[in-house]
């Protein structure tokens, strides 16, 4: 097996601006053709600015032109890392909301949106208690599944329902301090088989700072862990076959303390993590989307390497069919 993924294309997406970064990535749903694909980032001042918007941009496969360009933005909040879910007819957006209050209180909320073609956006929903921040959600069998954080609490707790209506606590501490004996569990990325077993990666920022593999069947109320050993952040995972994951992410250099993202292949049996690709990138740096199509991935993420100003970027790599192969 060629244990590499070469990279094709690379080219900056955001228009000027002093800040864009946390990104995601999917391909459009509504492009009978395929050749499109969505990618949504935060747009703001800088990396913890009180003024963010979010942005949803067409983007053709092949060049990576912006065919359209959509502004969501709410009324004295700042929307933080934006997510894309499918539901089988609507594409759904859910972004993180910071409101200031008179009293200089913040008030948060999971704010979602919804489209049926992508150009134009429902007005949002807002959900979720306060200072619990669901990071990803992805659906299964009609159902939306995700891990919301919270830092004082030290804990991560699932949550299912409908992003446009309501989410609400399906299991409470999947992972916490209390229980595992590791802190301050927080960004994550959940992903279904055909079956309905769960995996999750899950980001941790407390004594080793290392990153989680999660496990999960129905009803999903019971959990395994296992401790990955490395430092990841803002994960994003594709599946390639049963047990072999492409997973994508913040690197640290803890001698040298330099970010870049990373992209690695994950065997879920041997818990191996083998680097294919460390993308272009530097300083604050990482929040991938990730598209596999055929041989190709595609890969959304942000960087501040080339004018220390955060940028969003689309790369295109391939070498997948040989990662899949390898599992055969």
């Amino acid at each position: 097996m060629k244990n590499s993924l070469t990279l094709f294309n690379i080219k900056r997406i955001s228009k000027p601006a002093t800040h864009c970064a946390f990104t995601d990535l999917i391909e459009n749903p509504f492009d009978k053709s395929r050749k499109t694909l969505m990618c949504c980032y935060r747009q703001a001042t800088d990396h913890v600015s009180t003024d963010g918007v979010v942005i949803v941009l067409t983007l053709d496969k092949a060049s990576f032109q912006v065919r359209n360009r959509v502004i969501i933005r709410e009324n004295n909040a700042d929307l933080r890392d934006p997510k894309f879910s499918y539901d089988g007819s609507r594409l759904i957006l859910t972004t993180y909301a910071k409101s200031f209050l008179d009293s200089r209180k913040v008030v948060t909320k999971m704010v979602t949106y919804f489209s049926t073609t992508g150009h134009s956006w429902s007005a949002g929903n807002s959900h979720g208690r306060s200072g619990w921040w669901l990071w990803n959600s992805t659906f299964y069998n009609s159902e939306a599944y995700g891990f919301a954080y919270n830092r004082r609490a030290n804990s991560v707790s699932l949550y299912k329902g409908d992003p446009t209506r309501s989410m609400h606590v399906h299991k409470e501490e999947a992972f916490c301090l209390d229980k595992q004996g590791k802190g301050y569990p927080n960004e994550s990325t959940i992903l279904f088989d055909d079956d309905g077993n769960a995996s999750v990666f899950l980001r941790r920022d407390a004594d080793t700072f290392s990153a989680q593999f999660g496990t999960s069947k129905p009803p999903y109320t019971k959990w395994n862990w296992h401790d990955l050993g490395i430092y990841i952040g803002g994960p994003a995972a594709v599946a390639l076959s049963e047990n072999l994951y492409i997973v994508a992410g913040r690197h640290i250099d803890w001698g040298s303390h330099q970010f870049t993202t990373r992209v690695w292949l994950f065997d879920s049996v041997t818990k191996i993590f083998t680097e294919l690709k460390t993308l272009p990138s530097g300083g604050d740096t990482s929040y991938p989307g990730l598209v596999i199509e055929g041989d190709n991935l595609y890969i959304s993420y942000y960087s501040s390497h080339v004018d220390n100003q955060a940028r969003v970027y689309m790369a295109r790599l391939s070498g997948v069919s040989d990662l899949i192969n390898y599992d055969r």
